[in-house]
């Protein structure tokens, strides 16, 4: 879950096998396939999103009401109320008691939840690094900067694809994630539906995963669903890591005046001549083919270099919440007895 701090949005995680049951209780939704983004009421405590990642014996979903502290309580308590148990934090020493040091435990915990397994390398390093480096002075602004960004191999950034009806989001979507997910045709506003799910990008020896969103046609229109559901989009595009702006030939770009911040990566959709590149500017785009994979390993290197996870090497990653706390106080004594080195 998100922490608890207010926000435009808020994304709670249901873990198990009932998943979609506990779902269909709250929201009165009785369908619920993977990957499908619906914008529903959660019984009578507020509107949003509700997406189920994975089905079966290891279900999981995510809820994501408007991010106000009263909101998300009175929605813990509701799927309390519904059969689930609220996930208190554990001490990770007391989970892996085969933890020699505070910090190989966190790593261990840290490991079980990782959504990238590029993650898990860089993970398994950290016991070895953080020894070796409180022996000696280190630059602790540089470490909390790039761990905030490594922190997206834990909890998956959120890429948001946006743009006109029918410039090829949804041929995209399905091409990203690996399976249909999306309807795809030649009809303008055929999304009407939010699409999620996870990709994964990199190589395949260090997979980095992301929350990929294909959002609805932006468009001027009196339907209430398609403007309820363009509005909840503009407030998860304000929070996006990466925002993706796309079109076709035949399209132009978004007013600028629908989007609440600018894009981040400009691609142009339906491009087959594989000579035509792009520098994913506004007056360059990234050409793309989905149908015909033109260019989508470029695209998700981009993605990857936005997000500052293109070069991962063996590094110091302030990856617990205590080691940043150790960090930021500057606390020697304190981080010695963390990582279990012996004062000189």
């Amino acid at each position: 879950m998100t922490a608890a701090n207010p926000g435009a949005i808020a994304i709670v995680q249901v873990d198990g096998p009932q998943v979609e049951s506990v779902l269909e209780g709250l929201s009165g939704v009785q369908d619920w396939p993977e990957a499908r983004l619906r914008f529903v009421r959660f019984a009578d405590i507020d509107e949003g999103c509700a997406v189920v990642l994975r089905s079966g014996s290891e279900g999981l979903a995510q809820l994501m009401p408007h991010g106000g502290p009263r909101v998300v309580s009175r929605l813990i308590d509701a799927l309390v109320d519904a059969g689930c148990v609220y996930g208190q934090a554990v001490d990770a020493r007391r989970m892996y008691p085969e933890a020699e040091t505070a910090l190989e435990a966190d790593m261990l915990r840290a490991m079980s939840q990782a959504a990238s397994p590029a993650a898990l390398d860089l993970l398994m390093e950290q016991p070895a690094l953080w020894n070796e480096a409180v022996g000696a002075p280190v630059r602790r602004e540089p470490i909390l900067v790039r761990s905030r960004a490594l922190r997206r191999l834990l909890e998956p950034a959120t890429v948001v694809v946006v743009g006109a009806p029918n410039v090829g989001k949804s041929t995209l979507t399905n091409e990203m994630l690996g399976r249909t997910a999306s309807v795809v045709a030649d009809l303008p506003g055929t999304t009407r539906d939010w699409v999620a799910g996870l990709v994964e990008l990199g190589s395949p020896d260090r997979e980095i995963a992301v929350r990929w969103l294909d959002t609805p046609g932006f468009r001027s229109t009196d339907d209430p669903v398609e403007r309820r559901a363009a509005n909840l989009a503009r407030q998860v595009i304000g929070e996006a890591d990466v925002l993706i702006a796309m079109r076709d030939p035949d399209s132009t770009w978004l007013d600028n005046d629908l989007l609440p911040r600018a894009p981040d990566l400009w691609l142009l959709g339906k491009i087959d001549d594989g000579s035509l590149i792009g520098q994913g500017v506004r007056d360059d785009p990234l050409a793309i083919s989905a149908a015909k994979g033109h260019q989508i390993e470029v695209l998700k290197r981009r993605v990857l270099e936005l997000l500052d996870l293109d070069a991962l090497q063996d590094e110091l990653w302030a990856f617990s919440d205590r080691l940043v706390a150790l960090l930021e106080s500057n606390d020697l004594d304190g981080m010695r007895d963390y990582v279990g080195a012996k004062s000189s």
